[in-house]
């Protein structure tokens, strides 16, 4: 089973209906046990989406997109990518292995060129087993009446996040008698929460430190 790393993007610079523009449904209708049905509008594909539009592919027979896996990888930076939320201004979701930064810049480079305008993106991620973390930013700027992006990016292996742990507690993650989810020896805290408490104020502060 691949890793799953959860991703949080933010973009700043469009309204509410240039950001509505970038996305788009279908009507699902599905079926209750007792065989009632009910309808609901679910998010297409990402390779379906409108921020996707300008990235060339083409369809099998059946309708799906050919070399699907190297697609999604040189064009979204993971084998799949799914999006489960992105109202509000926000977009959450997870993808396989790896951060889609380059789907974000494709996203950003869409939306500058049709509406014309400049934007900043911020999006932070974190593997499900902390083998990473990270903070990518994104700006666009023009070149010759297009628009291009720039990115960012701090990307920090967990073997960092382990040091801080070993550091904070004198202790060694790898013996057998470490707990992470255990009040460690005498200090009254647990190494697990304090990691998380590590992690998050990073992604809000941009600064990784163990002051938290």
């Amino acid at each position: 089973m691949a890793n799953h790393v959860y991703f949080n993007i933010q973009i700043e610079g469009l309204t509410e209906e240039q950001y509505d523009c970038l996305f788009k449904t279908e009507e699902i209708t599905r079926t209750r046990e007792d065989g009632s049905k009910w309808s609901t509008h679910e998010l297409l594909e990402v390779h379906e989406q409108p921020f996707m539009s300008n990235v060339e592919r083409t369809y099998d027979k059946d309708g799906w997109i050919e070399g699907a896996y190297q697609w999604y990888c040189d064009n979204c930076g993971a084998k799949w990518v799914n999006i489960d939320d992105w109202e509000s201004g926000m977009i959450t979701g997870h993808s396989a292995w790896s951060m889609p930064t380059p789907m974000v810049e494709n996203m950003l480079e869409y939306a500058s060129n049709r509406f014309g305008v400049e934007l900043r993106a911020r999006m932070t991620y974190e593997d499900e087993f902390r083998n990473f973390i990270g903070i990518d930013e994104f700006e666009t700027f023009l070149v010759d009446g297009e628009y291009c992006v720039s990115t960012d990016e701090d990307y920090i292996d967990g073997s960092n996040l382990t040091e801080m742990v070993e550091e904070k507690f004198d202790c060694d993650c790898g013996d057998d008698d470490f707990e992470w989810f255990d009040e460690y020896k005498d200090t009254g805290i647990c190494p697990q929460e304090w990691i998380d408490e590590v992690v998050y104020n990073y992604f809000e502060t941009g600064e990784l430190n163990d002051t938290v």
